[in-house]
C-alpha cells in the first residue's frame, strides 16, 4: 500500500480536520475531541519543550516516546496520547517527504492499527492523529490519540503478580494464544509481541483483551507459520521467568493445535523453528523481514 493510499485511509477514519494552535494540524474522529486536543497540545509543549510538570498522568517517558493519559471531556472519559518526537533533522526531513510515514512514528502506527482492526485484531480505537511543527515548518512531533484501556493490565504484570502459582501463570499465558492465532490469520508481523503489548482485562473476559504497539508492524496477504513461531518465541522469552520450559513446550503444542497443524513432521519442524527464535536475538530490521515472501 502506498503512502498516499494510507493517507486516504487515515483521512476516511479521521474526517474532522482541526488546525489547532499555530504550528499544528490534527485529524480527528469527531468534533467533540477538539477540546481534548487543545489540552493535549499544551501538555506536550509544557512537558517536552519547557520541562514543566503537567497535570496529565504520565504512563511512559523515554527518549523517543512520551505516553500520557488525559481527560477527554467533563465526564469520566479518558484518552491515551502517544507522542513521537522527531529529534534529528534526518528524521524530520524524511517525515516531511513522506519517507517515514508508511513505516514509523504516529502516522505509521495509526495506519497499522486501522489495518489491524479491519483484519479482526482487537486493538485500541484510533481517535486522532496530529503533527506539530518546529523551525522551517518541519514536523518535530507526531502524535497519536487512542482509546484508553483503563481496566486492563499488561500480561507481564499479571504474570508477576501470580508468579508463585504455576497453574495461574499457565492460565494467563494461554490467554495470549488467541492473539497469536489472530496475528497469524491476519498476515501480521508485529515484530515485538512482548509482555507489555498484550493487555488483559482485569475482569477475566478474554473477549475484551487487547494488543498494542503496531508502529513497526507489517501486513501480508496471508499467514506464515514461520512468523507464528517467531512471534510465539518472542513472547515466550519475556515470560520464561514465570513459567517452566515444560510449560512453554505444552503451550507451543496448544498453539499448533489452535491453527490445526496435525502432521507430526510439520509439528516437529515448527517446534524446531520456535526453539531457534527463542534462542536467537535478531535486529529490528531482521525481525521485519520475517514473513516476507
Amino acid at each position: 500500500m502506498s503512502v498516499f493510499s494510507e493517507q486516504r485511509m487515515l483521512e476516511a477514519a479521521l474526517p474532522v480536520r482541526f488546525g489547532g494552535s499555530p504550528g499544528a494540524k490534527w485529524w480527528l474522529n469527531n468534533e467533540n475531541l477538539i477540546g481534548a486536543v487543545k489540552s493535549c497540545q499544551s501538555i506536550i509543549r509544557e512537558h517536552t519543550e519547557s520541562g514543566m510538570q503537567c497535570e496529565a498522568e504520565i504512563l511512559k517517558e523515554e527518549e523517543n516516546r512520551l505516553v500520557f493519559r488525559i481527560k477527554a471531556s467533563d465526564d469520566d472519559t479518558f484518552l491515551v496520547v502517544k507522542v513521537f518526537p522527531l529529534r534529528c533533522l534526518r528524521h524530520r526531513l524524511k517525515y516531511h517527504w513522506m519517507k517515514y510515514r508508511n513505516r514509523r512514528f504516529a502516522f505509521g502506527e495509526a495506519v497499522n492499527l486501522l489495518i489491524a482492526a479491519d483484519r479482526g485484531l482487537n486493538v485500541p480505537k484510533v481517535y486522532g492523529y496530529g503533527q506539530m511543527y518546529g523551525p522551517c515548518g518541519l514536523i518535530n512531533k507526531s502524535v497519536l490519540i487512542l482509546e484508553n484501556l483503563g481496566n486492563h493490565v499488561p500480561i507481564g504484570d499479571m504474570l508477576e503478580k501470580n508468579r508463585d502459582s504455576q497453574e495461574k501463570c499457565v492460565e494467563i499465558l494461554s490467554r495470549a494464544t488467541p492473539f497469536l492465532v489472530r496475528l497469524y490469520r491476519a498476515g501480521c508481523n508485529h515484530i515485538s509481541v512482548n509482555s507489555g503489548c498484550i493487555m488483559l482485562s482485569t475482569d477475566g473476559s478474554q473477549a475484551d483483551d487487547f494488543i498494542l504497539d503496531f508502529e513497526y508492524a507489517k501486513f501480508y496477504d496471508s499467514g506464515d507459520l514461520e512468523l507464528l513461531m517467531f512471534e510465539a518465541a518472542t513472547l515466550a522469552k519475556y515470560c520464561r521467568n514465570f513459567i517452566t520450559g515444560e510449560t512453554i513446550d505444552k503451550w507451543v503444542a496448544e498453539l499448533l493445535d489452535a491453527v490445526a497443524i496435525r502432521d507430526r513432521v510439520t509439528r516437529d519442524s515448527l517446534t524446531g523453528r520456535f526453539r531457534y527464535h527463542f534462542n536467537t536475538q535478531l535486529s529490528r530490521k531482521d525481525r521485519q523481514k520475517i514473513g516476507v515472501g
